[in-house]
């Protein structure tokens, strides 16, 4: 029988030590790039301060197979550069999808929350591939899952589910049929 400790984690993501290099875009690259998906000059000029706030920060990033190994997720950061992590991402915090009802234009709010520890992302914040420059992998990737296993689960989920719904469609056409009202005109 194999001990508690012996058993591998199942999944563990890629966690590494990296320099960021997110300065250097101006307003008019970003503009370019966010061409039609709706962010206002306002929102587009704090992705520029953001990025230059996370610029040179070293930082520990993870990467995750549930979005294909896309992006580095920011995954935790030392003492010492808490202060600038902190203004990067109140800078994102105000082009967020929920930014109208938690922290825009509204940083004393954002810093006791910071400082109290009940500030909640509500996101997993990211970085591409071209911004991050890898010194040092702390945890390479562990993927013990058994993928075939887990498709075949969440297909007898979804098929649980349908039959679920077909029962229940079937109960109300019977129902229906010993209904006391008759549909007089066809």
């Amino acid at each position: 029988m194999a001990r508690k400790e012996d058993k591998q984690p199942q999944y563990l993501p890629l966690v590494v030590k990296a320099r960021l290099h997110t300065g250097g875009r101006d307003y008019e690259k970003i503009k370019e790039e966010l061409k039609g998906q709706g962010f206002t000059c306002k929102q587009m000029k704090g992705m520029v301060r953001e990025g230059n706030y996370f610029d040179g920060i070293v930082l520990y990033l993870s990467k995750w197979n549930w979005d294909n190994h896309e992006s580095w997720h920011l995954y935790n950061w030392d003492d010492k550069d808490d202060k600038e992590v902190m203004l990067g991402i109140y800078e994102a915090e105000q082009y967020h999808p929920q930014a109208p009802y938690r922290y825009r234009d509204n940083f004393e709010k954002f810093q006791k929350d910071w400082i109290s520890g009940e500030y909640d992302p509500g996101m997993t914040f990211t970085f591409k591939d071209s911004e991050v420059e890898v010194l040092e992998v702390l945890q390479e990737e562990v993927d013990n899952i058994d993928h075939e296993a887990v498709k075949r689960q969440v297909a007898a989920a979804e098929d649980a589910q349908y039959q679920k719904r077909r029962k229940q469609r079937q109960r109300r056409k019977q129902a229906s049929k010993g209904s006391r009202y008759h549909r007089k005109f066809f």
